[in-house]
């Protein structure tokens, strides 16, 4: 089997994606502000910046540039950490909390367009195949 063949293939289809409206709403969710609230939520929205630089896989300097993004639109707070006072936390104002749930909650329903008109079967396969590939991605 060519499999340099298929991921051309490949590249080609998700290249298609993201001019579908499903395709833009997985996109609006790989942004870095939508990340880090989805973070924030994850994490009973609040964080220490470090975890969330850890946590997205970015360097301190794109923390502070996403948190003083957020902090700015009044998305996020930072305060003084009570455990320990040279600390910062950093968490959802309730203008974040209600931004990341309708984002979220348009991007699932453009994604759950497009599994449906894959059928159930299909759609079932497909998630399993990328819980799969994703699942490899961290074997190590």
């Amino acid at each position: 089997m060519d499999y340099r063949a298929l991921a051309e293939q490949l590249m080609d289809l998700h290249a298609l994606l993201h001019q579908s409206p499903a395709g833009r709403a997985l996109d609006a969710l790989d942004r870095g502000s939508f990340l880090a609230l989805g973070y924030l939520a994850a994490h009973h929205n609040v964080a220490r910046p470090k975890e969330l630089g850890q946590g997205l896989a970015v360097s301190s300097a794109r923390v502070a540039a996403l948190l003083n993004h957020l902090g700015e639109q009044g998305l996020i707070r930072r305060s003084a950490d009570p455990a320990d006072s040279r600390q910062t936390l950093v968490s959802l104002t309730e203008a974040g909390e209600q931004l990341f749930r309708q984002r979220r909650s348009a991007a699932v329903d453009a994604i759950a367009q497009m599994l449906e008109r894959l059928g159930p079967e299909d759609a079932a396969a497909y998630l399993r195949i990328r819980k799969k590939l994703i699942g490899q991605l961290f074997e190590r």
